[in-house]
């Protein structure tokens, strides 16, 4: 019996059920989509990391060294339970062309470190899509998917190598990936060639560079280790990283995009539950008739209830099944940077039964939610349901305001503006769609527009100058430095210039226990930085700490910190915390410029008099300065660290405008329909009395749109209110070196482009919805 109720009622309320059912699809499918995306970020990342196996510390090194030194600290070392030393053969992006079928041009405008290198025996492995190790033959190349996400290239597309008068040919064979520097954030990467060929190039044409690598039984043992090799002064003219950083590097675009989807996912499944809800108390005034009848022949509330409830559990269970299903089958759209980046892997199985569960939580949540609002028909009469048909609206009073006196406003503007004011409960569901999407769009957009702002630089250890130039360390460190003056002393061009001056010291942490920090030192040191609490150096004693340091030594402001250099101990008063997401966050600022110790990096910021000649000037100096000076202007330098993470955050945004302007325009739609339904008599009458058609569209213009830009404006202030809050808690989570940041905002988009199309969007949707209209009459109502 109740499965022929439950049938009957899906065929004679056909709008309501379906609308219900793809609401629950959407929530259903969301909720799966986020899990499936995050557990498939990690498990990739750590099925690559299973089979190439990156180092737990690396120390890049240019230059030469000591081979049988290194192996012997390694040995020596009770942490290390493996070491290798891997070399590489430095080419440059303008001594690469790519050749295809229909194009050839010059990696000239690559910012990464391009190497070459040879296939690993055992550790750190560079592999195929599939994670299976690339064996190359002569005359072949493996191209790193970094590379083809920045390029056109195809297999079977020719590589020119042309150096030092050594030219050399390659195919494309193999796109690999690589464990370690496979984000823009690396700021480097690797070309495989066979063994034969590494070693024809292995001539003294090419310069060497080479990777110290180190594996542990814990890999947490990485910032012990560090220390020590640091203190055995073994070769350091590189960047050093440990496993956690590389791992965060790898991860980090990935985890941006699981950031916004999970937000997006959460809003939209809060989007679903306030249309649950509508659509079943819509139901409900819609079947009040049949209510007042059950209760009249003598059935109770649970059973009334089981009626409902039973359509709704069947509805339920219909529609996480099929979200399910949709998600499983869209996933792919989704994870296509995870597959290019870690690989084409199969869903993991965690994938599955977390999604599962995620699914089951979906399904129980909308159960008891519809339980919830089913409770209403308990406190139904009779005489309510059957005579005076304002069940849930009992308490309404007459409205007396004088607004219908009103002679400035026309009678379609005078019944819209009413019904909004005094029914205003009945059009929340438009206010909260509305405003939900705004936030949905808007924190993205903020969050693009804040990466790719000159501004994110102070977030990256740097004031806000025109170009920046680093000098490499290396043997050629200190004249590199008088060459740089030089030239930023005769350039006409320049407004003004800061020069800083890197060190390394030893800190006694929060365990008496002494450990390696460089101190970026100079007249403009943490001057213009983004930070947390405090400010910046001001005396030769202050120094200010990035908050990842902070954590590490356990200091805050206020606090004094014990720094050893020349063999003695200086106190230093820690001035302020600032953010930090270069150098794995491991950063400090300082007035004082420690004039006995050695430098192991200098590094300019340089202001232009003509702002316009920046990517020309950048490029000028770096001809001049040549090899070991590298040059870039602010706008680079953001694009080479975040380049990736932008690039996949523009896909993200672009997929949350399209989805968040659907979802207002299918709301819509539905509302619209339901609420016509329900307004069916009303409208009749109105037409009977003399209103036009044309009357009646605009006044669902006037409580639609006015209710619309009420909620523009809520998601407007809600965007500006908890925007930044949801990025800090991901990006505190997160552990880039960044906790707080503000989210620059573009006032053109947020206050008028968005808010226009919305509105636009919101109007031909109620015109194309209220062509319906035309079959209102009064007639229908007194057949009935």
């Amino acid at each position: 019996m109740r499965w022929s109720i439950i049938k009957n009622d899906f065929i004679k309320n056909k709008a309501i059920n379906m609308a219900l059912l793809f609401f629950i699809i959407f929530s259903s499918m969301l909720a799966v989509m986020s899990v499936l995306i995050a557990v498939q970020t990690f498990t990739s990342i750590s099925d690559l990391y299973k089979v190439a196996a990156p180092p737990h510390f690396l120390q890049m090194h240019k230059g030469d060294i000591d081979e049988a030194k290194i192996n012997k600290f390694m040995s020596e070392n009770k942490l290390v339970t493996y070491s290798q030393i891997v070399n590489m053969l430095t080419v440059y992006g303008e001594n690469i062309n790519i050749v295809g079928n229909d194009y050839n041009y010059n990696l000239s405008d690559c910012r990464l470190d391009i190497s070459l290198i040879k296939q690993n025996r055992n550790r750190d492995l560079l592999l195929d899509t599939n994670h299976k190790k690339v064996v190359l033959k002569d005359g072949e190349v493996g191209v790193p998917m970094l590379l083809k996400e920045q390029y056109h290239m195809e297999i079977g597309d020719h590589l020119i190598l042309n150096i030092n008068n050594t030219k050399k040919e390659f195919v494309i064979k193999e796109f690999i990936l690589d464990s370690m520097m496979n984000s823009s954030m690396a700021s480097s990467t690797r070309i495989l060639i066979s063994d034969t060929d590494f070693d024809a190039l292995s001539n003294g044409s090419l310069k060497n560079e080479y990777l110290i690598e180190a594996y542990f039984d814990n890999q947490n043992d990485g910032e012990t280790f560090k220390t020590l090799y640091q203190d055995a002064e073994l070769p350091q003219n590189g960047q050093l990283v440990t496993y956690s950083i590389i791992f965060l590097m790898s991860a980090l675009t990935d985890i941006v995009t699981v950031f916004l989807l999970f937000v997006v996912s959460i809003f939209l499944i809060l989007v679903a539950f306030i249309c649950i809800r509508f659509t079943i108390m819509t139901a409900l005034e819609e079947e009040i008739n049949e209510i007042g009848t059950m209760k009249a022949i003598g059935l109770n509330f649970r059973d009334i209830r089981g009626i409902y409830f039973n359509k709704y559990k069947v509805l339920s269970l219909l529609g996480v099944v099929l979200g399910y299903v949709i998600a499983l089958i869209s996933s792919s759209l989704f994870t296509g940077h995870i597959s290019s980046t870690f690989g084409n892997m199969k869903l993991h199985p965690l994938s599955l039964i977390l999604g599962l569960v995620a699914n089951f939580i979906v399904f129980i949540m909308i159960n008891h939610y519809c339980k919830k609002n089913l409770k209403k028909i308990k406190n139904i009469t009779v005489i309510d349901a059957l005579v005076n048909r304002n069940v849930f609206d009992k308490n309404k009073k007459s409205t007396k305001d004088g607004l219908y006196k009103s002679k400035k406003l026309s009678v379609n503007w005078l019944m819209g503006i009413r019904e909004v004011l005094y029914g205003f409960k009945s059009w929340l569901i438009v206010l909260s769609v509305v405003s939900i999407s705004i936030v949905m769009i808007m924190v993205p957009v903020n969050l693009l527009k804040t990466f790719e702002s000159p501004e994110f630089i102070t977030y990256m250890g740097s004031s806000q100058e025109d170009i920046l130039i680093e000098i490499e360390n290396g043997d050629k460190l200190e004249a590199k430095y008088s060459d740089v003056k030089k030239v930023l002393t005769n350039d006409p061009s320049i407004n003004d210039y800061y020069e800083y001056k890197t060190i390394r010291v030893k800190v006694l942490n929060s365990d008496n226990v002494y450990t390696n920090m460089d101190i970026d030192s100079g007249d403009n040191a943490g001057n213009g930085l983004k930070y947390l609490t405090g400010k910046a150096p001001e005396g030769k004693s202050e120094i200010a700490i990035s908050y990842i340091n902070s954590n590490e030594i356990k200091k805050v402001v206020g606090d004094t910190i014990t720094i050893l250099y020349d063999g003695k101990e200086h106190t230093f008063n820690i001035s302020g915390v600032y953010q930090d997401v270069t150098s794995g966050g491991n950063t400090s600022k300082s007035k004082y410029k420690f004039p006995t110790l050695p430098s192991n990096k200098y590094s300019f910021s340089v202001n232009l008099k003509d702002k316009n000649n920046v990517k020309n000037k950048s490029s000028e100096w770096g001809e001049v300065l040549g090899e070991g000076v590298n040059v870039d202007s602010m706008d680079e330098f953001i694009n080479q660290t975040l380049g990736g993470v932008s690039k996949q955050l523009k896909t993200i945004v672009i997929v949350i405008i399209i989805i968040g302007s659907s979802l207002v325009m299918l709301i819509t739609i539905m509302f619209l329909k339901l609420r016509l339904a329900k307004d069916f008599s009303e409208i009749s009458i109105l037409k009977a009395i003399g209103f036009s058609e044309e009357d009646i569209k605009k006044q669902y213009m006037i409580k639609v749109g006015g209710v619309s830009i009420m909620g523009i404006i809520l998601g407007i202030l809600l965007t500006n209110l908890i925007g930044e809050s949801l990025v800090n808690v991901a990006l505190s989570i997160s552990g880039i070196g960044i906790k707080n940041i503000n989210l620059i905002t573009n006032s053109l988009i947020e206050y008028i482009v968005f808010p226009i199309v919305f509105i636009v969007l919101i109007l031909i949707v109620i015109s194309m919805v209220m062509r319906k209209t035309k079959k209102f009459e009064i007639t229908s109502i007194i057949k009935e």
